[in-house]
């Protein structure tokens, strides 16, 4: 279900995480969440769904918020819409 991937990938990160953002930040990882969650019901669809099996984990979602908060602090001022499509 859609709804419990996004509320199980939103609820990986602790309060004060997600608090520590500023709102673009908290966006941009919401819409990670949202992503995250569709590649995992995605899954049940197998070959349809993906040409190679691949385990969609947290530890992916980790990683994925480490850059994007990386590239957050670190790139320009406006939100770089097209190298976070990119990513």
């Amino acid at each position: 279900n859609l709804k419990d991937n996004v509320k199980r990938a939103v609820c990986h990160f602790d309060r004060d995480t997600f608090e520590s953002l500023d709102n673009p930040s908290r966006g941009v990882l919401f819409g990670l969440c949202y992503f995250h969650a569709l590649m995992l019901g995605r899954k049940k669809f197998g070959a349809i769904g993906f040409n190679s099996e691949y385990q969609f984990s947290l530890q992916d979602l980790q990683s994925s918020f480490v850059v994007l908060r990386n590239y957050m602090e670190h790139g320009p001022q406006n939100i770089p819409w097209q190298d976070l499509q990119y990513l």
